[in-house]
């Protein structure tokens, strides 16, 4: 007889398995040279003036540059197959690329390609995925942030500034704020520093 799982114990496993990964990522950590800030804050001081340079195999396993989309500001995510959280933001940030075609979501998955792939099968991704385990990571420290936990999302404007960052999981109000500030910055009404304040502090 096939086992039957219950919608609870899908969450509880999901969360099990979130709290092994994020373990992992801190093992990581010291193999990457990464010493974990006392708090989010300072992680938001050491943040990068400018989009790094790295690239990253997609799903098709060619290297792909962050730097694919000139001219366009990105939402870029930090997930794993393995992340609840995570897993709860993809439908929503589908839904946001759509309807922002403007501005590019790019999703980097901190997670084995094989375990991606079968996930993007069924989760029919309509923006860039990139792929990587110990180099995801090292793309998140390129940012200039020190330590992260997933979900982890870095927002950047048009020219490349890097805006803001947001440790946790994001919902509808922090899109709307991103879209509010890029706005803001196209009508001369702010300028990064304000960009910056908006993103990365508290909602």
């Amino acid at each position: 007889m096939a086992k039957v799982t219950t919608p609870t114990a899908v969450t509880l496993a999901l969360s099990a398995a979130a709290l092994l990964g994020y373990g992992g990522l801190r093992l990581l950590a010291p193999r990457l040279g990464e010493q974990p800030p006392p708090d989010i804050a300072s992680a938001e001081q050491a943040l990068a003036d400018q989009l790094p340079t790295f690239a990253l195999y997609d799903l098709t396993g060619e290297p792909r540059s962050i730097r694919s989309w000139p001219g366009k500001p990105l939402l870029v995510n930090f997930w794993a197959t393995w992340c609840a959280p995570c897993l709860r933001e993809i439908p929503m940030l589908k839904e946001f690329q759509t309807d922002n075609p403007s501005l590019q979501v790019v999703g980097i998955a901190v997670d084995r390609l094989d375990s991606v792939l079968a996930f993007a099968d069924q989760m029919q991704f309509n923006y860039p995925v990139l792929v990587g385990e110990a180099d995801a990571m090292a793309a998140a420290s390129a940012f200039g942030v020190e330590f992260f936990a997933l979900p982890f999302t870095v927002f950047t404007g048009a020219d490349g500034a890097v805006l803001g960052v947001h440790t946790g999981e994001i919902h509808a109000e922090h899109l709307e704020n991103f879209v509010a500030v890029l706005g803001g910055l196209d009508a001369g009404q702010i300028d990064n520093g304000t960009a910056r304040m908006r993103l990365s502090g508290p909602m």
